[in-house]
């Protein structure tokens, strides 16, 4: 563990009683100096912690917090989240849980980080990521899935995650296809699931789901081009307060219990009756770049977006970026 990883601990251990820098030192066996660099660039990352002279250092009692220790208590998971990781700040969290699969990590390792310099959405796009703004963690499965039904995995983490959302705060989420939750017609979640197939079993050997959720500031903390397009689970719901331990936990309570399901695709009807694309103009931008109008007129069996264009013609879609409210099919 890096220094400012047990400085974090430590000081989450201490349940807001001060520490001092001394102390901190010897119970980890390093200078004081190199603890006050520590609580540096942690307070740099968003870490709400407090410095007083000649006191020492805690992190304030009405912190988010996002610790191991934090999120242990709302845990009822009996695999995901056994064993669990959390950072202050990772480049990814997918990257990070990919390292881990290939040293060998067990099924259900979950890796969670306050931060992320290098968030990937969809299509290699960068997920803005800043302190204490979200939640980001990536799930690693080690169950083989057969290939066709691979894109059942967004499909069950976007319904995981949205049923979690609403328990805890009575709202009504939807599903944009295929990765993205929406409040009020604003993106608050977006999902990236990536894997590795077997050429000898030709199957879906590890796949790791990864799931960011916006819980507040985003008008301050991304990008002002996102604003219009993005909000946070605090901004959305007046008087909400979230504890990213327990959301996290939800969302795993609620993968697990979708996840046996995959084959079965139990959990289909509930996605399609969260779109907030069917019956709805759409634009789709294809993989090649190239545009087109469409209407939305269901989700298939197998995931795919089907739509028909303004010829009357209708197709399935498994690829491919959706824009909400583009124009009559006229238009096209």
């Amino acid at each position: 563990m890096q220094v400012k990883e047990a400085v974090a601990a430590c000081l989450t251990q201490a349940d807001g009683q001060f520490c001092s820098g001394a102390v901190l030192a010897k119970k980890l066996g390093v200078s004081r100096n190199a603890v006050w660099k520590a609580v540096q660039a942690l307070q740099n990352e968003g870490f709400p912690i407090e410095a007083r002279k000649k006191t020492g250092y805690r992190i304030t009692q009405e912190a988010d917090l996002l610790t191991a220790d934090s999120v242990r208590p709302y845990l009822h998971t009996r695999v995901l989240g056994h064993p669990l990781y959390v950072h202050p700040e990772l480049d990814s969290t997918n990257a990070r849980c990919r390292d881990l699969a290939r040293r060998g990590a067990a099924h259900g390792t979950v890796v969670a980080a306050n931060s992320q310099t290098a968030g990937r959405g969809r299509q290699g796009r960068l997920f803005c990521s800043p302190p204490g703004s979200g939640l980001y963690f990536s799930v690693l499965l080690k169950q083989a899935v057969a290939l066709q039904e691979a894109p059942m995995l967004t499909a069950c983490a976007a319904v995981a995650a949205a049923r979690a959302i609403d328990a805890l705060y009575s709202t009504h989420t939807q599903i944009k296809w295929v990765n993205d939750l929406y409040l009020d017609g604003k993106k608050c979640c977006g999902i990236l699931t990536e894997g590795e197939v077997s050429l000898e079993s030709g199957k879906l050997e590890c796949a790791i789901i990864g799931i960011g959720i916006n819980v507040r500031n985003t008008q301050s903390s991304l990008p002002p081009e996102l604003h219009p397009i993005v909000t946070s689970l605090e901004e959305a719901i007046p008087g909400c307060q979230v504890r990213r331990s327990e959301l996290l936990a939800a969302v795993l309570y609620e993968l697990e219990v979708l996840l046996p399901e995959l084959s079965f695709r139990r959990f289909l009807p509930e996605y399609r009756d969260r779109s907030c694309l069917i019956g709805k103009t759409a634009e789709i931008t294809m993989e090649n770049g190239a545009r087109k109008k469409v209407a939305v007129v269901e989700i298939a069996d197998d995931c795919g977006l089907v739509v028909r264009d303004s010829y009357g013609n209708v197709e399935t879609l498994h690829a491919g970026e959706v824009h909400i409210g583009s124009g009559n099919l006229s238009d096209s």
